[in-house]
């Protein structure tokens, strides 16, 4: 029923050299996209693992301001997930997406947006908020998997559950992942990778959606 607490159970595992999935070529940095639906007694009823769409802009350009580095005192402007022009330095804080029950403001997020991935995205298109009321979803914490290699493939997982209380189904047609930058004692989030799922992925009532978000660097 409506406003009945899911509780999300988180899935996550190290996974083996011999599962990392293959879909990047050689020479290529990119991510892929793991997307699970489970009813309340653990059995998968939608599966999908596909190349994500990956990194937009603003994954780069806070790479740079790291890398290279850039000074506070004369930041490098770039646009949050708000489409508020922050002014950014070089700080070991970049990039955090940690992310606790029901904190939407970074780690992976989801929403209904049909819109075609743009370099320029710096948000979701329509962001699913947390909680059991219609047309939401609760936000579990956000997981981590060890890094992981094979002969050819590095990565990382990045994990975070989805529970659906809401009483009606609800279709996610768009992931992202959001991070978090600090200039002296403020934080600020920006979008890095943004996938629009080909016909969406529907969780029913009293289900969960799993997304596994895996970088990965390919030789």
């Amino acid at each position: 029923m409506e406003g009945d607490e899911i509780q999300a159970k988180l899935q996550m595992k190290v996974i083996k050299p011999e599962q990392i999935p293959h879909l990047l070529e050689p020479g290529e940095v990119g991510c892929t996209l793991e997307v699970t639906v489970t009813d309340k007694e653990g059995k998968v009823t939608n599966h999908r693992v596909q190349k994500s769409q990956s990194f937009v802009r603003g994954f780069l350009e806070l790479l740079w301001i790291n890398m290279k580095p850039v000074d506070e005192i004369d930041p490098y402007i770039l646009m949050d997930i708000y489409g508020v022009p922050r002014g950014l330095g070089s700080t070991g804080m970049t990039f955090g997406c940690l992310a606790a029950i029901g904190d939407a403001s970074k780690g992976i997020r989801v929403g209904t947006g049909t819109l075609a991935p743009d370099i320029n995205d710096i948000g979701l298109q329509t962001p699913i908020g947390h909680g059991t009321g219609v047309g939401q979803l609760q936000y579990s914490a956000v997981t981590f998997g060890a890094p992981a290699s094979d002969p050819t493939t590095s990565q990382f997982t990045i994990t975070r559950n989805f529970a659906n209380a809401s009483g009606g189904s609800i279709t996610v047609n768009e992931i992202g992942l959001q991070v978090r930058a600090h200039r002296q004692d403020s934080a600020y989030y920006f979008l890095t990778i943004r996938d629009v799922i080909a016909g969406g992925i529907v969780i029913p009532n009293g289900q969960t959606l799993t997304v596994n978000y895996r970088p990965q660097c390919v030789v």
